[in-house]
């Protein structure tokens, strides 16, 4: 589990200091001057991230031997597996998103992510996602007035 843990923390440092020094000057303008930075709230959450990972990899690093041998790799098969299907189910939700549109894409992402963590009921497959997208149109929609896309 230690393993795991400093090979997460690394992970999750390296990928708050990309979206801190590359994705959010090339994504957020600053804004005009004499307002809060619209780049405040997202970078403060990205050092959050960055400190909170390099205190994971410490004290991981820092913390005693359990006893037994850790096994060769941090993460199991079935885990690996997992992640891997549901990197598809998003992959397949940006593909309909940008060949078909954001509503295929919503209905994509929650039938895909359904069936990949077990679900076999076809009542739930077929109402979670109408559900949960005709709540999102009527938020945005009729309750906000504005659009999704």
């Amino acid at each position: 589990m230690r393993r795991a843990n400093v090979v997460s923390g690394v992970v999750l440092g390296l990928l708050s200091l990309l979206m801190l020094f590359a994705v959010i000057p090339a994504q957020i303008d600053p804004g005009p001057d004499g307002i809060v930075s619209p780049r405040l709230v997202p970078s403060m959450t990205m050092i959050l991230v960055a400190a909170l990972s390099v205190l994971l990899v410490v004290n991981n690093m820092r913390a005693p031997e359990p006893g037994a041998p850790e096994a060769s790799l941090p993460f199991t098969r079935a885990e690996l597996a997992a992640l891997l299907k549901i990197g598809a189910v998003f992959a397949l939700a940006l593909g309909l998103y940008f060949l078909v549109s954001p509503l295929a894409a919503g209905a994509g992402l929650v039938v895909g992510a359904l069936l990949a963590l077990g679900e076999r009921r076809p009542v739930v497959i077929v109402l979670m996602p109408a559900v949960l997208l005709l709540a999102l149109w009527l938020l945005f929609y009729k309750v906000l007035g504005t659009a999704i896309v």
